[in-house]
């Protein structure tokens, strides 16, 4: 069971106000899980932060972790994951495989990138233990492909 007031209480160990002051929780597609923001930010804003890091993601999964910097602020996005000598398959992994989760810190600049990158790696590693044993219920399957329409299963339009 997914025990969302210890992965908050986690989160929240990681701020530093007002530097570090955003924390967040993504599934790889982007949807929120949870947060911790100090000082309290909205949730209009954190979705903002959601939606651009789900981006940021998107294109740097295959790179590291991803980095971006705008008027929110620094934003690392990492992911979340087994252990290696857990995960499914030998290197290299499959090509839909999906970390368990994304982990997203807010900075102001004064932080610099490899100290929100240090930390973030500390505080994946530690909620990817209890969150391996989830695994098959949080990857998200993709769906099957769609059957191409032929010359026979063509609409029959009336007359």
């Amino acid at each position: 069971m997914l025990v969302l007031s210890r992965l908050q209480n986690s989160l929240s160990q990681i701020l530093e106000p007002p530097e570090l002051h955003t924390a967040v929780l993504l599934s790889p597609s982007g949807q929120l899980i949870s947060f911790v923001s100090y000082p309290s930010r909205s949730k209009d804003e954190i979705r903002v932060i959601a939606g651009l890091s789900g981006e940021v993601w998107q294109e740097t999964q295959h790179t590291g972790p991803g980095m971006v910097e705008g008027e929110m602020g620094r934003i690392v996005v990492l992911p979340i994951d087994e252990p290696l000598e857990t995960r499914p398959g030998p290197p290299p992994l499959p090509e839909d495989y999906q970390p368990l989760m994304l982990l997203v810190l807010n900075a102001t600049p004064n932080v610099d990138w490899e100290t929100l990158e240090v930390k973030g790696t500390e505080l994946a590693s530690k909620i990817a233990i209890p969150l391996a044993k989830l695994r098959e219920h949080l990857t998200v399957r993709k769906p099957p492909p769609m059957p191409v329409p032929s010359a026979m299963t063509s609409p029959v339009r009336p007359r």
